[in-house]
């Protein structure tokens, strides 16, 4: 009897556990910036209601995220990370929160749109 009621319970414990990422996708896209302390920003410029995961890998200056787009939309995303001073291909930062960044932050801007 014990045997069985640990057996409901472990399965139970497990099925729990391993809970579908219901409506969330993930998409990748390119924001400028140059260091650690971009990183940070960038980041938690993404880290808003309806983002599961948000990463910017320096390197390849790619932002991953993983998000739920009926809680937040992607060019929202977008223009977060703008409204912090980075620009992305959809979203250009506004040159006054541009100028503000440190100056190791300040990377070289593409062609505006």
């Amino acid at each position: 009897m014990k045997t069985l009621f640990f057996s409901i319970l472990t399965i139970a414990a497990f099925s729990f556990s391993f809970k579908p990422d219901t409506g969330n996708i993930t998409e990748k896209f390119k924001v400028y910036g140059n260091c650690g302390m971009c990183k940070e920003r960038i980041e938690k410029a993404l880290m808003v209601k309806g983002v599961k995961y948000a990463y910017w890998d320096k390197e390849t200056e790619m932002a991953t995220v993983k998000f739920n787009p009926s809680v937040v939309s992607l060019i929202q995303l977008h223009k977060n990370v703008a409204a912090v001073g980075h620009d992305t291909d959809l979203e250009k930062a506004d040159d006054a929160v541009y100028a503000n960044l440190h100056s190791c932050c300040q990377y070289a801007r593409p062609d505006k749109k």
